[in-house]
């Protein structure tokens, strides 16, 4: 058999002709990108958030003046979102605004970058208007997209090109401002059509905002605040081991030089910068400013009133490539409010996904499993340097590369840690004054229902008995140790079990009664005469069992 081979081509082959990008990919990457439709007003306030930023680095804007304004429609079908960040160039504005998934803004230095945030509002208005302008020009751009037109286009014409399909569905004008100086970029989703109820409730998309927003701390968690930004300012860059000879060679290695630069701290690494974000309900209606959901203290779970944050300490990696904070408690459960339980990821200070993606985080499902069970026992954040990760698309997870990989691994010991604490929380607390006396009540209502029962159950008398007891030995041992305060609580639980034991022996007789108190009997004769035995001296000891055995009623 003769074997012929395939000459390889001399060239790379003839281009192909021009793609065709058709509505349907439009659709995917706009209103189909985001899991659920209020994260487009996340994304408009990212892009404000970005703007001020650049503002500042110009030198136009204080960094304490940055703002972003949310004003809600008085009929309820529209919302505004100002910002008086760097805004857009006369030149540039239309072509920046009507590109789709191109932007100018640099991956790791911004919050946003890819460009498609900026058409998310589609979904659920009728007309979506950007209005912009840059300090020191006269003139102020506005653009509009009809998102009717837009939404039949994507759907009903997939082969028509996406540039046409916007081209068609978008008008802009340029007219004279009346403030040079003034700069600001602003969108405004007109015509609200099955919107989120964060754009409809203002006290909705406060609650949604104090999470996902790049906004300062609470007031009331200034004493926190104070201490994990002093610690963070403290806390020196670890130093990168270099790679390892001996190391893995199908397992690709991180490049940690991406994070080379002069800072001397992990928060000047590793900012947290916020901006000043209000909320109107109403054109007329006066500011409430959104700050992060944290608290001194807070709801958890079986406790009837809020539960102070006993201490709070700072973690980081030894990759350098993320800095946190995570708040303990002493008493266990979940918090109760989903706005601030578990632990958060922030990219520039801005929410990655909830309180989800920490539990999927560690590395192996020996971790994973048992740590899920308990992350809403914590509240804390995760602050990653932007320039080590890449968050996905929608913002709710990073790209699954080396360095995200590495600093997965480097959680997956805290993780491992709080599961431990969690744990020995649970476990000190079934030990505590409190739970001690809720166990107290259940034997004071079990022993009540076996009393008054007619017929007696022995069976279930029995069982009282034998939790009494294990009842005691827990104040027992709860007791070894504790404050004064709690000793008097611990003896005053302890007569009370007495008191239930004695009822259960004066019970009136009955006959399968006296056959459960012969029973009860003999058996502490037993367990009684056999300590004395080894004690005792053999006419001492019988001497003791025959007054024993008198003074036992039969």
């Amino acid at each position: 058999m003769v074997i012929t081979r395939r000459a390889a081509p001399k060239s790379k082959g003839r281009p192909v002709p021009e793609p065709l990008i058709g509505s349907f990919l439009l659709e995917s990457i706009t209103t189909g990108m985001y899991g659920e439709r209020k994260n487009a007003i996340r994304e408009y306030v990212q892009n404000s958030f970005d703007g001020i930023q650049s503002a500042i680095d110009a030198k136009i804007l204080r960094t304490d003046r940055g703002k972003i304004t949310i004003t809600m429609g008085d009929d309820g079908a529209s919302l505004v979102i100002h910002d008086n960040g760097i805004g857009l160039p006369q030149r540039i504005a239309v072509g920046t605004l009507t590109a789709v998934g191109a932007s100018r803004k640099e991956r790791g230095r911004q919050a946003g970058f890819r460009g498609i945030g900026r058409l998310a509002g589609i979904a659920f208005s009728r007309t979506l208007q950007f209005r912009t302008k840059a300090a020191g020009e006269d003139l102020e751009t506005i653009v509009w997209f009809d998102c009717d037109a837009l939404r039949r286009g994507m759907l009903e014409s997939g082969r028509k090109p996406a540039v046409d399909l916007i081209t068609s569905c978008t008008t802009f004008d340029q007219m004279k401002a009346t403030d040079a100086e003034a700069h600001y970029f602003e969108v405004s989703l007109l015509g609200l059509r099955n919107a989120p109820v964060e754009a409809l409730d203002a006290l909705q998309l406060e609650s949604f905002l104090a999470q996902v927003a790049p906004v300062d701390y609470h007031p009331d968690f200034r004493k926190y605040r104070d201490q994990i930004l002093g610690d963070a300012a403290e806390l020196a860059i670890p130093e990168v081991d270099e790679a390892d000879e001996d190391d893995d060679p199908l397992q690709e290695r991180p490049d940690w030089t991406v994070l080379e630069d002069d800072a001397s701290s992990m928060l000047e690494r590793i900012p947290v910068s916020s901006v000043a974000l209000a909320i109107k309900s109403s054109e007329t209606a006066p500011e409430r400013l959104v700050h992060k959901p944290y608290r001194m203290k807070l709801g958890v779970n079986d406790s009837p009133a809020d539960v102070p944050i006993a201490k709070v300490d700072l973690i980081y990696g030894a990759s350098g490539a993320w800095w946190g904070w995570i708040g303990h408690k002493t008493k266990p459960g979940e918090y109760q409010d989903g706005k601030i339980s578990g632990i958060r990821f922030r990219l520039k200070n801005i929410q990655i996904d909830g309180n989800e993606l920490i539990t999927l985080v560690p590395t192996t499902n020996e971790i994973r499993q048992p740590f899920s069970r308990w992350s809403n026992w914590f509240v804390g954040e995760i602050h990653v340097d932007p320039r080590a990760v890449v968050p996905n698309a929608r913002r709710d997870n990073f790209e699954e590369d080396a360095r995200w990989l590495e600093i997965r691994g480097e959680l997956s010991t805290i993780c491992s840690e709080l599961t431990r604490e969690a744990r020995d929380v649970s476990k000190a607390h079934q030990m505590s004054v409190e739970m001690l006396d809720k166990k107290a009540a259940k034997l004071r209502k079990d022993f009540l229902t076996v009393s008054r029962a007619n017929p007696f159950s022995m069976r279930k008398a029995q069982k009282l008995l034998q939790d009494s007891d294990s009842l005691q030995k827990l104040i027992e041992k709860a007791s070894g140790g504790a404050p004064a305060v709690e000793q008097v609580r611990f003896k005053a639980i302890a007569k009370e079990v007495t008191q239930i034991r004695v009822g259960l022996l004066e019970k009136p007789q009955t006959s399968e009664y006296g056959q459960f108190r012969s029973a009860i009997r003999e058996e502490f004769l037993s367990i009684a005469l056999s300590v004395l035995n080894d004690f005792l001296d053999i006419e001492l000891y019988e001497e003791v069992r025959e007054t024993l055995e008198k003074r036992l009623p039969q």
